[in-house]
């Protein structure tokens, strides 16, 4: 029978089984199924099966617009699987900026601007720099030499870190605290390490550390302070952190805060070369955010397993290390991408390996020295936490745990596509909710080798079938590889679930031969003219932001953003395609590796996998208007701005006199 035919009850039962990309692609198959992503009950239903946990659910709760949601959903997840982003733009020209949770703070002529991209802002909260540290620290008020850091912004409270030197030369230095929203100044405190400093913050609670602390073995270590929101006070006491743990945030360690827990994660547990088989960790712990947080401190019995020596050499400067909450089972989860010689393979692959941050099972309290030092063994000194940590994993080695295939995303490699040097590469991200991981790099064209021309790269993989996965879910998890024929069997295994897809570059490739003026203006927007070099980036599950230019003191950078999320606009945008015909250019989509072909359609086609033989459709969309979508609020109205504050004001967005960016929405 065919699925029209079908009544409407069975085939939402139907699509249950399939994946939001599945869902959307089978409405889009005749105007019959369209009701899939436009009826409220089933999107709804969709939506709180597939990803409850998700923005765009949590959004439809208070909304009430599932179908809307739901599309939106559906092409965000679309656009990263693809690398077909909505919308790039250059939003700034900075001196040192910062993006985190979609919001954009950048420094300019002793100006500090806040931009909320995620809810497509049209003006942005501007701080005098001069004023605020004349009323937050009085030492300031001396000098006019001094350093600004941004270090961290959630909840409306941006915090950074001030430096100036004493007559002394001496240097001195101040965490500072304010909140964007009110105009308050939060806390000003002088830190006496600024080593690897970060902060972290919700609606109740700050926190900030150091890899400070000298330890027994004269090896650094962290160390967390914590400060009252409400109370407006620090506590007295300090967090110490004596297991081992890495120094560089993002990539060998990572601290966040989730549902009312500080967490702290690392893929370093040992400062020593091991010589000998071995087993590794994660280390690991939380603690509440509260005011006696420090004195609950957790970490998870049995420790969460990482990898096994067998699965081969490491190239350590790859690494990729990032915690995130999976929008279909609200599980904590930790991403890390690692570049391995797996079974003693001549070249290298990168894989991205995804383990469940698990504190429920059974938890251990954790040991403690003096000052609330944390040890996952007993013993009050770092020397012997580690000691006890190396006999743990092996004096009592049998055989490593299991590993679940679905689990395991297995990269590229030399030997399926062309590799980028590190320096080449210098943003690499991974999207664990459509499977996909995206590079952004500098390919410069053949013809000249010396000019910057950043592109973005990337692959996804797909469910072969559902029935595969059914059938996996009865056999036997695979083990860690312990030989080189285990090893085998766990990338047999994974590539019987999934089908992985070719590696897609965007933009296109130009044609030399039959120059694209459309492609040429696209490729300026991405590579800014004057700004070369010094390539950085900071990316969320919806957006991406990336920087070039110069990288001296006071230097400027241009800030470009790339959205993945359709409901996101910035004013003033231009559409690519209604350029692209006013130029006289038929419409081009990317292929694997760069390659273009023609298509005229109503809906944009995006290739899924494979050298254009999987072809889908994006779900066609009005282009933007001057009013944010459904969903969106510009957070910056000057009615929400409190302007009692002398050193705040609002200030139309900086984009907005640049003009330079494109929109691909229909």
């Amino acid at each position: 029978m065919s699925l029209v035919k079908l009544p409407y009850e069975l085939l939402s039962f139907i699509v249950e089984h399939l994946d939001l990309l599945d869902v959307g692609n089978l409405s889009l198959t005749c105007k019959r199924l369209q009701y899939l992503t436009l009826e409220y009950c089933i999107a709804k239903r969709i939506l709180e099966t597939k990803a409850p946990f998700s923005l765009e659910a949590s959004n439809a709760r208070l909304t009430r617009r599932w179908p809307q949601q739901l599309r939106r959903l559906i092409k965000r997840q679309a656009a990263v699987a693809s690398v077909s982003p909505y919308l790039v733009r250059v939003v700034a020209h900075a001196e040192t900026w910062l993006y985190e949770n979609g919001t954009l703070c950048f420094l300019r002529k002793r100006e500090l601007r806040i931009l909320d991209l995620h809810h497509s802002a049209t003006h942005e909260i501007v701080i005098n720099i001069r004023a605020l540290l004349y009323v937050a620290i009085a030492e300031s008020r001396t000098t006019r030499r001094y350093k600004i850091k941004l270090l961290h912004y959630a909840h409306d409270i941006v915090s950074c870190l001030y430096t100036h030197a004493k007559p002394s030369h001496d240097q001195v230095s101040w965490l500072l605290a304010c909140n964007v929203r009110t105009g308050q100044l939060v806390t000003v405190r002088q830190v006496a390490s600024t080593a690897k400093i970060f902060v972290r913050n919700d609606n109740n609670f700050l926190y900030y550390g150091t890899n400070s602390e000298i330890g027994m073995d004269l090896y650094r270590y962290w160390v967390i302070w914590g400060f009252d929101l409400s109370a407006r006070r620090w506590l007295s006491d300090k967090l110490e952190i004596s297991d081992v743990m890495g120094v560089d945030v993002g990539s060998t360690a990572c601290f966040e805060i989730f549902d009312g827990w500080f967490y702290g994660i690392s893929n370093q547990a040992s400062l020593e070369v091991e010589e000998v088989d071995w087993i590794s960790h994660y280390t690991c712990f939380r603690f509440p955010v509260t005011r006696e947080g420090f004195k609950n401190s957790e970490t998870p019995n049995p420790p969460i397993f990482r990898r096994n020596q067998h699965e081969g050499v490491i190239d350590d400067r790859w690494y990729l290390l990032r915690m995130f909450k999976d929008e279909s089972t609200g599980q904590l989860k930790v991403v890390e991408s690692r570049k391995e010689w797996l079974a003693g393979r001549i070249w290298p692959r990168r894989t991205y390996y995804t383990t469940v941050v698990n504190f429920e099972e059974t938890t251990s309290e954790v040991a403690r020295g003096p000052n609330n030092r944390i040890s996952s063994s007993e013993g009050s000194s770092a020397v012997s936490s580690e000691t006890m940590i190396s006999k743990m994993q092996h004096a009592g080695y049998t055989a490593p745990p299991s590993r679940d295939p679905h689990l395991v995303h297995p990269g590229d490699d030399n030997a399926s596509s062309l590799m980028f040097a590190i320096g080449k590469s210098p943003i690499r991200c991974y999207y664990s909710a459509c499977q996909t991981f995206l590079d952004v790099v500098d390919d410069p064209a053949s013809t000249d080798p010396n000019d910057q021309r950043i592109r973005f790269r990337g692959s996804s993989r797909r469910p072969r079938g559902t029935s595969r996965l059914e059938q996996r879910e009865q056999r036997q998890i695979s083990p860690v590889a312990q030989d080189y024929s285990a090893q085998g069997a766990l990338d047999r295994e994974v590539n019987d679930l999934y089908k992985h897809g070719d590696v897609i570059s965007w933009p296109a490739e130009p044609d030399v031969s039959n120059p694209d003026p459309g492609l040429v203006d696209l490729y300026t927007v991405l590579n800014p003219d004057r700004f070369t070099g010094n390539i950085r980036g900071a990316w969320d599950e919806r957006s991406l932001v990336y920087s070039t230019g110069s990288n001296a003191p006071g230097g400027l950078n241009a800030l470009v953003f790339v959205s993945w999320d359709p409901s996101i606009h910035l004013d003033g945008t231009m559409s690519y395609f209604d350029y692209r015909n006013s130029l006289g250019v038929p419409h081009v989509q990317q292929s694997s590796e760069g390659q273009s072909h023609v298509y005229d359609s109503e809906a944009i086609p995006y290739q899924d996998k494979g050298k254009g033989k999987d072809l889908s459709c994006r779900y066609p969309s009005k282009s933007p208007s001057p009013v944010p979508r459904a969903g969106s609020v510009d957070c910056t109205s000057s009615s929400e701005i409190s302007q009692d504050s002398h050193w705040k004001k609002l200030e139309p967005a900086t984009y907005r006199q640049l003009g330079s960016g494109f929109h691909f929405a229909r």
